[in-house]
């Protein structure tokens, strides 16, 4: 099992890690690890936002990325020495595939830079909620 940084632990060590990570903290529903594997090319996101923007980031991401299970179904080369994974994100019958952009920030870690198609999984947020 996949384990999400935590303590001062930021970024993971490969871009795969770094999917790997951020699907644990958004299933563990861990606010502290997902701002760590979360991120730009300046590092992690916890480093660089308000706190209040970082959190509220954190929460809608935790709703619409909810997931039972996830499988990486590809990793392609993208823009500035990204890669792209695509993630299919199952929650109970509802399935997504993400397009997930990772990178490797000046620290020499990677994180996951941005969802491309983010607004398509709001549904899954609805469920949650009971919409």
């Amino acid at each position: 099992m996949p384990v999400a940084p935590s303590g001062n632990v930021t970024g993971a060590g490969t871009p795969a890690a770094a999917i790997d990570a951020f699907m644990a903290a958004i299933k563990a529903t861990d606010l502290q690890a997902l701002g760590a594997i979360w991120g730009t090319p300046n590092g992690p996101a916890r480093s660089q936002m308000d706190m209040t923007q970082l959190q509220q980031r954190e929460l809608t991401m935790l709703c619409y990325l909810a997931h039972d299970s996830y499988a990486v179904l590809s990793d392609a080369p993208a823009l500035h020495g990204t890669r792209t994974y695509a993630v299919q994100l199952k929650y109970q019958t509802i399935t997504h595939v993400g397009q997930f952009d990772v990178g490797q920030a000046s620290d020499g870690r990677y994180y996951v830079y941005s969802i491309k198609n983010f607004a398509e999984f709001q549904d899954v947020c609805a469920r949650k909620k009971g919409g």
